[in-house]
């Protein structure tokens, strides 16, 4: 049953007011912003599903000029203007560009990109684009080897993204790049775990608030002894095959990054369940699966061991939204974070939105973050957001007799802004 119309337009009308922490983006600090159309439509979304759609994937080769480029890749965006992530594009083209026409074409794109090559030239564009969508600090995804000077900190908050390093330890670039930015020289599991904890804190002095890691399904942390640890770092540190025991690796780097993180505060956020590079002929970004059924279990020796770190977890498949929200429910260092990816479409949002605001504490509940790749979609992504949430809570809130609309907006301010800040310690 729809809500009362008049209730959801004054619950969005007050929602609208709140300003927002994206807990989760991957905006560059140097170029947050789009300088060109290409830009905006670079964007993985796009490109994947015009693709998949039967687009050849030379349309969109680095090296083709605008012109040429874009023309062919919105034909084949003709394709995916019923998809919420078409819709995006033409919110933040029409509220941030003054782009009034209903569908983007090759006859039409031209003045877009011109607008956006104008706005581009004001220094202060990020701050502008982020004060119109009412967003108050945006989280970054940084490699463990970034340089992390000149971050704009009152804007942008610095991560530090594990993925590179947890996986690909074994590649000896990887290594020498640790090594250089800890300024520990690697001998063993002795030296690794030095190297972990510096390159921790150098995060956390410029400003981090949390660690990341993508992770595969069925992943399983593991208990990982000194001894096994230091023996299987020192093979990798030789280049001998140690693939029955990489698991052996991978978990004790990932112990020892949440042993830092309880000592210094800092949040753990697990995207769980991504098959990498799952699908071979995909274009860039556009090779990545889910895979149904997988289980959260292997996380539970990290949820055990470190009670004193919060976990925000998101998943990737719908399968696990149940499992989600029961960890939610029952641990109490698990918090519940955002709708990451394949499950960011409104018809899912809104269904495990209810779920979660009728079963899981409403302060263990970050509400969503943008994903996005330039500061543009941020704003579009938490528009789409803050009416799916203004449409919950009147229904499935309010209506349904859970409380009143004063204590809707309540639960509106702490899933947008204040369980952010807190969980996050900002």
């Amino acid at each position: 049953m729809r809500p009362s119309k008049a209730l959801e337009r004054r619950l969005a009308g007050r929602i609208a007011d709140i300003p927002v922490v994206d807990v989760h983006s991957h905006v560059p600090s140097a170029a947050p912003c789009a300088r060109t159309l290409r830009d905006l439509l670079g964007y993985h979304y796009f490109t994947e599903l015009a693709h998949s759609a039967g687009m050849n994937a030379e349309v969109i080769a680095p090296d083709r000029p605008d012109e040429e480029m874009l023309p062919e890749l919105l034909d084949a965006m003709e394709n995916i203007n019923n998809t919420v992530q078409y819709s995006w594009m033409m919110e933040l083209a029409r509220e941030l560009f003054g782009f009034e026409d209903d569908r983007l074409t090759r006859d039409n794109w031209q003045p877009l990109d011109e607008a956006i090559r104008r706005a581009a030239d004001d220094e202060n564009r990020a701050r502008a684009v982020l004060s119109r969508a009412n967003i108050e600090k945006v989280f970054l995804t940084n490699s463990f080897d970034d340089d992390l000077e000149g971050i704009d900190t009152d804007l942008f908050v610095p991560a530090l993204r594990l993925d590179d390093l947890v996986f690909g330890f074994q590649d000896e670039s990887v290594r020498e790049s640790l090594q250089r930015v800890t300024g520990v020289e690697l001998a063993g599991g002795r030296s690794l775990a030095e190297a972990l904890g510096r390159l921790v804190e150098r995060f956390r002095v410029r400003g981090a608030r949390s660690v990341a890691i993508s992770l595969p399904p069925g992943f399983e942390v593991c208990q990982v002894d000194e001894a096994a640890f230091d023996r299987v770092v020192q093979n990798a540190l030789r280049g001998a095959r140690i693939s029955q025991d990489v698991h052996v690796l991978q978990s004790g780097m990932l112990l020892k990054v949440a042993e830092n993180c309880g000592h210094l505060g800092l949040c753990f956020q697990i995207m769980y369940g991504v098959v990498r590079g799952a699908y071979e002929h995909g274009v860039l970004q556009g090779t990545d699966l889910p895979v149904a059924g997988c289980s959260l279990s292997g996380l539970l020796p990290l949820l055990n061991g470190f009670p004193e770190v919060t976990f925000c977890l998101s998943v990737l498949s719908a399968g696990q939204l149940q499992e989600l929200a029961a960890y939610g429910w029952l641990v109490q260092n698990v918090v519940l974070s955002g709708h990451w990816w394949y499950l960011n479409v409104p018809a899912r949002i809104e269904r495990d939105l209810a779920a979660r605001l009728q079963s899981v504490p409403k302060n263990k509940l970050i509400g969503y973050y943008s994903d996005a790749y330039k500061v543009e979609f941020a704003l579009a992504k938490f528009n789409m957001y803050r009416r799916i949430l203004s449409r919950v809570l009147a229904r499935d809130f309010v209506e349904a007799g859970f409380g009143a609309e004063e204590d809707a907006v309540r639960i509106a301010s702490l899933l947008l802004r204040e369980n952010p800040i807190r969980i996050m310690r900002l």
